[in-house]
């Protein structure tokens, strides 16, 4: 193989039996000899193939997804009027901000793979591992495969709109059969042919930004022409009841969820120090952008009852509306499919990284397994594991208000340990003062952060004024929360019992 110089600078947590931890600092060079085992010629670290704009494209993609094209009517209909609508998405905007900048801090600061896993490692040592433990399990099992699941189904619904011109009235089993297949291919490209996927999904993501440019550019037209349509009395209706903001605000983070992307395979990622922060913030402000303006247009083109009957496919609605039956029924919702297949595979990409580091660190039984890289530079079993995992979401939950409810339960978790990391963000500017922060958060934005998280993770648990859905407003937060206590159980069976960490990849190096 062709040696190659890689400057890597490494931040590593050093534990002591979870008695004292330190985070030192390393600079090397590694050689393409240095990532292959010695004996077996096996690669044993994966390839730094992202660089600025590949990095803000995957930032970008990840974003990007189902829930631009399928939410606004869910928000609607949760909060109760247009213009309410159109400041929780601003509010959405604003939050994400400031946890994408609290985020830079840490990604910048401990520059490895594995996000929350190596922030929550380095600020709570004590129990040992447990709370990288809890959430490497609760992202892995809960967060990303509902959140996949979610998009791939959506992706299904926009498929068949293609092909039929309904926006519904589709089989629910036909949806999930496409979201299937959907979680298949992606699983397929990044297993077998890395390159070629993170450049499809460059493609993509151009395709996702064409699409939204694209909404903006007919919602203002049509406003010049005729005027708006769904903003006449447009805080008529507003709901007063915290527990309506909740479920509006768990699908609008949902729609900017992606902008940590990057923290997840930071071992990925050329020259990271200076690539994490323009990637990250520069991906999410043009997306943040384009979400407020498209909904905007959304609201000038269909008035509310248009909107509030188009369920998940309302750019669909939006676009037959506008263009008329072949384009809006036939290209467009084609369109939108693949720009949600791309999510999928930006999707797929992050967890499948998050699942390779905890096996690494010992976290998951078969670790030396499921923490391998295949001949094709790709972490192969770790990315079959999400995509099962993935398909179970697709077929499991009952017909309906699937697509709300894997939202809402995958939603529970991530924002306790948004919150959490960043409580430990701030712990850790007093406990290693000596760390090397190229970037530093605003003192606003932790505040921001933490205080959204203990609202998302409190107010699940009120009534909402109306509860009469097929699935009980609590049972999302709850399913979530059970599944964190059993994180706890299985943590104590990996780490104290079998002693993982202490068998890991990185105990060895």
């Amino acid at each position: 193989m062709q040696e190659v110089d890689i400057p890597l600078t490494v931040h590593r947590v050093i534990a002591d039996g979870g008695r004292r931890s330190s985070i030192s600092s390393v600079t090397f060079s590694a050689t393409g000899s240095d990532i292959l085992d010695e004996e077996t010629a096996e690669p044993t670290e994966l390839e730094q193939t992202l660089g600025l704009w590949s990095g803000m494209a995957i930032v970008v993609g990840t974003i990007i997804g189902s829930g631009i094209f399928s939410t606004p009517s869910l928000i609607l209909a949760a909060v109760g009027s247009v213009g309410m609508s159109m400041v929780v998405w601003v509010l959405g905007a604003v939050v994400s901000v400031c946890a994408c900048v609290a985020y830079m801090e840490l990604g910048t600061m401990l520059p490895r793979s594995g996000g929350e896993k190596e922030y929550l490692q380095a600020a709570f040592p004590r129990p040992r591992a447990l709370l990288p433990f809890v959430f490497c399990l609760s992202l892995l099992a809960v967060c990303s495969p509902s959140g996949l699941a979610a998009d791939s189904a959506v992706t299904g619904t926009y498929f068949l709109y293609a092909a039929t011109g309904r926006s519904v009235e589709h089989s629910e089993w036909a949806q999930r059969a496409i979201g299937v297949a959907v979680a298949l291919f992606c699983t397929l490209m990044h297993g077998f042919f890395v390159r070629a996927a993170i450049r499809l999904q460059s493609v993509l993501t151009v395709v996702k930004v064409l699409l939204l440019v694209l909404i903006v550019t007919v919602g203002f037209g049509v406003g010049i022409k005729r005027g708006t349509r769904g903003f006449g009395d447009a805080f008529a209706g507003t709901s007063t009841h915290p527990s309506a903001y909740v479920s509006a605000l768990f699908k609008v983070f949902f729609a900017y969820s992606g902008y940590t992307a990057l923290n997840y395979s930071i071992d990925e990622l050329r020259n990271p120090v200076r690539n994490l922060p323009r990637a990250a913030l520069g991906g999410l402000l043009v997306t943040a952008t384009l979400y407020v303006l498209s909904n905007a247009a959304y609201f000038v083109v269909l008035d509310e009852a248009a909107v509030r009957d188009a369920s998940t496919a309302v750019a669909g609605v939006f676009f037959t509306e506008a263009f008329g039956a072949l384009w809006g029924q036939r290209v467009v919702p084609l369109l939108i499919g693949l720009a949600t297949l791309g999510n999928v595979m930006c999707g797929m990409f992050s967890a499948s990284r998050v699942l390779f580091e905890a096996a690494r660190e010992g976290y998951l039984p078969w670790s030396r397994v499921l923490g391998s890289i295949s001949r094709f530079q790709s972490p192969l079993v770790a990315l079959a594991v999400s995509c099962t995992l993935t398909i179970v979401y697709i077929v499991t939950p009952p017909a309906g208000e699937a697509y709300a409810f894997l939202i809402d339960i995958g939603g529970y978790p991530v924002w306790l340990f948004y919150g959490l990391a960043v409580v430990g963000l701030l712990i850790m500017r007093r406990s290693h003062r000596d760390l090397v922060r190229p970037f530093r958060a605003w003192h606003v934005a932790n505040g921001v952060t933490i205080a959204t998280a203990v609202f998302m993770c409190v107010v699940p648990f009120v009534k909402p004024e109306s509860d009469d859905g097929e699935i009980p407003y609590w049972a999302a937060p709850l399913a979530a929360l059970a599944f964190i206590l059993l994180s706890c159980v299985l943590w104590y069976v990996q780490v104290v019992i079998r002693r993982g960490p202490e068998r890991s990849h990185y105990a060895h190096k």
